[in-house]
């Protein structure tokens, strides 16, 4: 059995610098799909982007602890604070989810996603990865249903679970490249030899330097450390060497 392996690149509309690391991941390196963050304030700048990158597959990153909802907060009380704004995601976590409303909100970024890209999101995932709670996993499993999209899964459990119920998801998910210690070029070289058969979906967070990023974000200085490393080229010659096949959701 072959092996395949979609490379995804979270975050985008996060920031400029964001968005134009993915976009340079893309063009040079071995990013092969984006979620695209509806909600931030550079999602316009991403959908000018995107225009421009039409090999690039994108989906959207549902967030539910990032800046402000779509919706009006008074139709989606369980989700946000009093004055409206998403709750960090260790206090939405400890909360009682209505899923029938972080459904609609995650319904209005799907839509605005399709709006702002101009084409159908061909997969969905979660900022934070909050769809361990099950909640939350219900309504992710039942966009995907609703709009056709792939679902990223978290463990075998959960994929088994959406594939139960029509979904397509890839057979194996890894967060390992990810936090320092983690995104040097042996660790991901190391990753790759150790892939399995079927499709792996492997997240990463690529960025190129932005000051307004640094001011916001715990995750800021390592963006252009993951960027260095998806663009290096001994990466795509060790994928080359060892026969593994670049895909994207929309082929999965």
């Amino acid at each position: 059995m072959a092996r395949l392996l979609i490379v995804n690149a979270d975050d985008f509309g996060r920031s400029a610098g964001v968005n134009h690391g993915i976009v340079r991941a893309h063009r040079e390196g071995i990013v092969t799909s984006t979620t695209f963050m509806t909600n931030a304030p550079g999602a316009a700048h991403a959908a000018t982007l995107a225009a421009t990158t039409p090999g690039l597959d994108i989906g959207v990153h549902l967030v539910l602890t990032y800046a402000r909802p779509l919706l009006n907060p008074s139709r989606i009380r369980s989700l946000v604070r009093d004055d409206g704004s998403f709750w960090r995601p260790s206090e939405l976590l400890a909360r009682s989810i209505d899923r029938s409303e972080a459904l609609m909100e995650y319904r209005a970024q799907f839509a605005r996603a399709r709006e702002l890209v101009g084409r159908e999101p061909t997969h969905v995932d979660t900022h934070h990865w909050v769809h361990d709670h099950p909640a939350l996993s219900w309504a992710v499993c039942e966009l995907a249903l609703e709009t056709g999209a792939a679902a990223r899964t978290h463990t075998p459990a959960q994929r088994d679970e959406y594939r139960a119920k029509g979904v397509r998801t890839p057979d194996h998910f890894t967060r390992e490249f990810q936090h320092p210690g983690h995104i040097g070029l042996e660790d991901l070289l190391g990753l790759l030899a150790r892939l399995e058969e079927g499709v792996t979906e492997l997240m990463c967070h690529p960025g190129e330097p932005d000051p307004e990023l640094v001011a916001t974000s715990a995750y800021a200085r390592e963006r252009p450390l993951e960027l260095a490393v998806l663009t290096d080229p001994r990466v795509r010659d060790a994928i080359e060497r060892d026969h593994i096949t670049l895909t994207t959701f929309a082929d999965l």
